[in-house]
């Protein structure tokens, strides 16, 4: 897992999060069931790549408007496309969805300026003068969460999370290039073993 803490005001940071299972190798039963170790040369699991290219969308909880959705689906969509999958609502062997949360976050920065303290010495005891300032920062956090599911047996079959500071004085082409960033971190190892 990657994670750059959000400060705000200060770019986009995401936080990857994937999930994988991946499936041992009849080679690694046999050596755990006969007490020998396997050859570097012959890898432990395997990601199983069974799944043929149709997906569909299924319903995704969370409360976002119809041009947020939008532009999560078209991202994914072109991205899927990109790896060799197509949308098909009539036999697919995936289903995808996903999620949106919220969070409010609070940061304090406090500066300190001037010079203090104070000693006995020639002049006596003597003392300085400074200040501080501390300022409190409201952001508001989102996260895209995206779910791939097995199209058969309903089993969620890989994950991943991206998230970010949400800016409400973005454009449009700034929140569509920061849905499409966050994608493109999202699915950068989809399909598993890939």
């Amino acid at each position: 897992m990657v994670a750059f803490p959000p400060q705000p005001n200060d770019g986009v940071h995401l936080m990857i999060m994937s999930r994988t299972r991946p499936t041992p190798r009849w080679t690694t039963y046999h050596a755990a069931f006969f007490g020998i170790e396997l050859p570097d040369t012959v890898p432990a699991t395997i990601q199983d790549r069974a799944y043929t290219s149709p997906y569909t969308w299924i319903d995704s909880e969370g409360a976002v408007d119809d041009i947020t959705s939008s532009r999560i689906r078209q991202s994914v969509d072109a991205a899927m496309a990109a790896r060799g999958f197509s949308k098909d609502t009539s036999n697919p062997d995936l289903a995808i969805s996903y999620q949106v949360p919220t969070t409010e976050r609070t940061s304090f920065s406090t500066i300190n300026s001037g010079w203090g303290g104070g000693g006995w010495g020639m002049g006596g005891w003597g003392m300085g003068m400074g200040t501080s300032t501390t300022t409190q920062q409201n952001w508001t956090e989102g996260s895209l969460i995206l779910a791939v599911f097995d199209g058969s047996s309903k089993n969620m079959v890989w994950t991943g999370t991206a998230t970010t500071d949400l800016d409400q004085n973005r454009t449009p082409q700034e929140r569509q290039e920061l849905v499409d960033e966050a994608v493109g971190k999202l699915l950068e190892d989809f399909p598993p073993g890939s």
